[in-house]
């Protein structure tokens, strides 16, 4: 659920909300401020479950009244402001999920020096009330659990890894041995968790259907496939491929200033992380095996380009291949593409 351009075809009213409610989110509390348009402000802190987010609404009616004058924002935060952010859409509520860099370069603006998680909501109610962001769109449920399946192999993955790095540096003992059952265990949870992803796709048409158009272009395989369309969710709301490399942080940045400043431009990476991360080896792999991907990244090559720049623009023709198969509805062709 993080965005750059929020490419959504949704819309607030135009007209600032009587309230706008900043929340915090970490994996146990929520931070809220609740902020009117005459700049009366409310905070409060509750946990970040289903008990928390019932009290959340008996505040609100108690300070706002009408659930329909709020507009709540909140970050994008690896996952942790999801469910309340659903659980408010379900109770009427106007929701906004944003970007974190947009919060912190409007922080910057307001020349914000204190760090604190009620001064961050605070913040996002205030750039609620200024900026009216769009509205967040839900994903379907089907999208969702892909979502939280994927993430969850993902984090698996990490402490897998982190693991076998310990391992590496361990000489032969009962700790050793204690880690060496414990990799056991992560690898036979992957695997089990790999199979339901697959079983998942499987049993939903549509999502079957987009992960066979994926995995039609060299370079993608089945597991590749499942995350792009957990974390790309709805192809729909972008309108072109290139709003799709926005939201992974894949479009080159560019810094001038005058005539004499001019900088390498850059990966962006205002995105999901989570997205840009997981094209990296599928990216390596296209270059070696998809030669549409091959001849782009050969041509860059020889232009002089450096290596890593070279990858970061391979991993961002990628995502438009993925993206064209996607809203074209056909498998990948590479005939389809020019040589130069």
């Amino acid at each position: 659920m993080e965005h750059v351009t929020n490419p959504q075809p949704l819309e607030t009213t135009g007209e600032a909300p009587a309230f706008a409610l900043g929340i915090d989110t970490s994996s146990n509390k929520l931070d809220l401020a609740l902020l009117s348009a005459a700049g009366k402000l409310r905070t409060k802190r509750i946990s970040n479950d289903e008990t928390g987010f019932e009290t959340l609404l008996s505040w609100l009616s108690r300070s706002a009244k009408d659930f329909h004058t709020v507009h709540v924002c909140l970050e994008a935060s690896g996952g942790y402001e999801e469910a309340v952010a659903l659980f408010l859409v379900e109770a009427g509520l106007r929701v906004s999920v944003v970007n974190p860099r947009q919060i912190k370069a409007y922080g910057e603006a307001q020349l914000k020096r204190s760090k604190t998680d009620r001064s961050d909501a605070v913040l996002i109610a205030r750039f609620c009330q200024r900026e009216q962001p769009l509205l967040w769109q839900v994903p379907a449920r089907e999208l969702r659990q892909l979502r939280q399946m994927t993430r969850g192999l993902q984090a698996l993955k990490q402490d897998r890894d982190r693991t076998r790095n310990r391992l590496d540096r361990m000489e032969q003992g009962p700790a050793r041995k204690a880690l060496e059952t414990v990799l056991a265990t992560y690898e036979a949870q992957i695997e089990a968790l790999e199979r339901e992803i697959g079983a998942h796709l499987d049993e939903h048409a549509e999502l079957s259907r987009q992960r066979d158009l994926l995995v039609s272009i060299p370079g993608v395989g089945s597991l590749t496939a499942a995350l792009v369309l957990a974390e790309l969710g709805d192809i729909t709301r972008f309108e072109s491929a290139r709003q799709a490399a926005a939201y992974a942080g894949l479009t080159p940045s560019h810094h001038e200033s005058g005539t004499s400043v001019r900088r390498r431009s850059r990966l962006s990476k205002l995105g999901n992380s989570r997205l840009r991360h997981m094209l990296y080896f599928p990216a390596m792999s296209a270059m070696r095996h998809n030669e549409v991907v091959k001849r782009f990244a050969e041509r860059l090559l020889g232009q002089g380009k450096k290596k890593m720049v070279v990858l970061g623009a391979a991993m961002r023709k990628l995502l438009h291949l993925c993206y064209g198969v996607l809203h074209s509805g056909r498998p990948f062709d590479a005939s389809l593409h020019p040589t130069t």
